[in-house]
């Protein structure tokens, strides 16, 4: 668990335990949830990071023909 998500899990637990109201509980659970997701996202950086292309960046698409671009039938439109 990296700091950051330790800090919002203490946070909402000390919320919780001061006023044990519905809307904390849903507040804890609330923060407990973006912490897991902002986890996940985490290790899917740095999944993609130990992956690595040279760049940093996704792989480069290849570029879209135009429609009029030469060698390529221009179709007519329907009317």
């Amino acid at each position: 668990m990296h700091w950051w998500s330790q800090q919002a899990c203490d946070a909402a637990a000390e919320a919780q335990a001061a006023d044990p109201s519905p809307g904390n509980l849903m507040a804890a659970a609330q923060v407990q949830a973006m912490v897991s997701v902002a986890e996940a996202l985490h290790r899917i950086a740095a999944a993609l990071e130990d992956k690595g292309d040279g760049e940093g960046g996704p792989p480069a698409r290849p570029a879209r023909r135009r429609a009029d671009a030469p060698g390529k039938p221009a179709f007519a439109r329907p009317k």
